[in-house]
């Protein structure tokens, strides 16, 4: 799952504080459109199905909340309408027509997506599924007619407030209904690119107050495109551009229509066996870390003890994603790692000293920031350079941590701009950009800038269920995939994304400017 945001969309972020999109890049070159062979629920519009060919595009991870329209509304004195009573700024917006949709997307340089896309994007790795959830939908996974399980929402909820589906996108199903660009036609599209010249716009996902067969991916609602309801919400896309993509591949066949689809049920992660569960350790102690510094360039590393500890989900924090649970002890032998992210004048020395390309820097950057723009296998040469390695997931989380446990950040349940910089500016975050490291407070271990300024590169591949099965004992990671993890959250990310246990990925090729790193060096026996 690819949970960023381009650079384009960084920088609008300034623009609409908090409350900005974060965006997922969908690669699915042949998507399913249309009712699902498997689905004896489809009217007649839903149908045929069939493959149609995808061109890669982004699409915002939640709905458009109603904070991110105010801050719309005020820009540009477009109307927002009243919202309903218990709305907030994290609700996702209502009461939209089809033009107040279309014109806040191009305000940030999007649009709204073309049904095709919406449903590639609903569907995800599930090419025929009925649900964005695989082949059923409860109230576990989405806000619909009634309460029960998760679902204590009577009408909206927070964007955001279940799990994603496999491409990280919320709300799919439920919720508001959303608009596409799309206008009515008695049958499923047929290409990517919307229909255009009706008065009827196409809704596609159901809402708070619909049945569960409203809520399946091929079914479509319809509405004059001046229509508003408190049902009815909206999300952005855009195309992606060629420097979005990673090296490309051949175009796969069209998929016949008989093609048998995936297993469509979400694949639930097995228990824990109490047996696996490892001894009981002594917490760590967060007093007087022991310090030294690399010869190698000037590089403080500190020594943790290690012992076990709790990865993963705190309990009943709602924020958490499928993948961050279930919550697990996990034994971990001792450790020295980075005392700050590894800076720009760090990484030019082993430049100089190693004929390694330098890579470019912003214009904000400085010798003493994080150096970003590297790859995986960058940061990884430069680390096995001074002798070790990138941090495994599970050594970043116990380090992060501090010594602390059952909180989502070090100092509790919330996170203030005194303590790290993120998104946005305020109290000791006036760092628009990336800060220079240690320019906050360190953390109960001594390390600083765990959370915010710059995502850091784990040596992990990515593995959404990877928590359910792995190691109890000094974890490395799957064997392989196609994303490496990184944690931490950075100054374009929203406090969710600083949360302790929020994991995320790129592909290790990748380069972004809010990307950096520090190592590990193992203890030798």
């Amino acid at each position: 799952m690819n949970r960023y945001v381009p650079l384009q969309t960084a920088l609008l972020r300034l623009a609409t504080g908090l409350f900005a999109q974060d965006m997922v890049l969908v690669e699915i070159p042949q998507a399913w459109v249309g009712c699902s062979p498997q689905d004896a629920s489809c009217l007649a519009d839903e149908k045929p199905g069939g493959w149609v060919t995808l061109n890669p595009f982004w699409i915002d991870t939640h709905e458009v909340t109603v904070g991110a329209f105010r801050a719309f509304a005020q820009a540009t004195s477009w109307p927002l309408t009243p919202q309903p009573p218990g709305s907030n700024e994290k609700s996702p917006v209502v009461n939209v027509s089809h033009r107040d949709a279309a014109a806040f997307c191009a305000w940030l340089g999007k649009r709204l997506p073309s049904e095709a896309e919406w449903e590639a994007a609903a569907r995800g790795t599930y090419p025929q599924a009925v649900y964005p959830t695989g082949a059923g939908i409860d109230h576990d996974g989405a806000n619909f007619a009634g309460i029960g399980g998760k679902d204590r929402f009577s009408s909206l909820a927070p964007v955001g407030s279940f799990a994603p589906n496999t491409l990280g996108l919320f709300d799919l199903a439920g919720n508001v209904w959303e608009w596409v660009a799309d206008s009515y036609t008695p049958n499923p599209p047929q290409t990517q690119t919307a229909k255009a010249g009706g008065k009827l716009k196409v809704t596609k996902g159901g809402g708070w107050n619909s049945p569960p067969p409203s809520l399946r991916v091929s079914n479509r609602g319809r509405l004059p495109e001046d229509a508003v309801s408190d049902a009815v919400g909206f999300r952005c896309a855009r195309d992606a551009q060629p420097q979005d993509l990673a090296t490309p591949s051949p175009t796969p066949a069209l998929p016949s229509e008989t093609t048998p689809p995936p297993k469509a049920e979400t694949p639930s992660p097995p228990p824990v066996p109490p047996s696996q569960k490892p001894p009981s350790q002594p917490a760590a102690k967060t007093s007087a870390p022991q310090e030294k510094t690399l010869l190698q360039v000037p590089l403080a590393v500190v020594r943790l003890p290690g012992g076990s500890f709790e990865r993963g989900c705190i309990k009943g924090d709602s924020w958490c994603s499928a993948d961050e649970q279930p919550r697990r002890a996990i034994l971990l032998s001792p450790f020295w790692i980075g005392k700050t992210e590894v800076t720009v004048a760090q990484f030019r020395a082993f430049s100089e000293a190693t004929g390694a390309v330098m890579p470019e820097q912003p214009s904000w950057s400085g010798e003493d920031y994080p150096v970003v723009n590297v790859t995986w296998e960058e940061a990884q040469a430069f680390c096995q350079w001074l002798g070790g390695r990138l941090p495994t997931e599970a050594e970043w989380e116990y380090a992060a941590r501090g010594g602390t446990s059952g909180s989502r950040y070090p100092k509790g349940n919330e996170i203030t701009r005194d303590e790290a910089n993120f998104d946005g500016v305020g109290g000791a975050d006036q760092f628009v950009k990336a800060a220079p490291v240690a320019s906050f407070p360190a953390n109960g271990y001594g390390l600083y800038d765990m959370l915010g300024n710059v995502w850091e590169w784990c040596l992990d591949w990515y593995q959404e269920d990877y928590y359910a099965h792995s190691p109890d004992k000094d974890p490395q990671g799957p064997e392989g995939g196609q994303k490496k993890v990184v944690r931490g959250g950075s100054f374009t990310s929203d406090p969710g994304r600083l949360r302790l246990s929020y994991r995320s990925s790129l592909k290790p090729n990748e380069r972004w400017l809010f990307t950096g790193f520090r190592c590990v060096i193992p203890e030798k026996p």
